[in-house]
């Protein structure tokens, strides 16, 4: 069952990118949304290894951006 609106944080995002496992963020919740400011954490060093699945994640619908 999943649990409604989740605005996540960069911490989470980065560790489930790690293991490969930012899908469960699809499975646990309706929505996922990543805040300008994460974002902007996120996408600090565009050159890591993790990024590219991050944003993969975030521009296939998977997620959402929230003021």
């Amino acid at each position: 069952m999943k649990s409604g609106l989740v605005v996540a944080d960069a911490g989470p995002i980065f560790s489930l990118a790690i293991i490969d496992k930012l899908e469960l963020l699809n499975e646990l919740f309706d929505d996922v949304k990543i805040s300008n400011a994460v974002w902007k954490e996120i996408s600090l060093n565009k050159s890591t290894k993790f990024f590219k699945k991050i944003y993969l994640f975030q521009i296939n619908g998977s997620s959402d951006f929230s003021a």
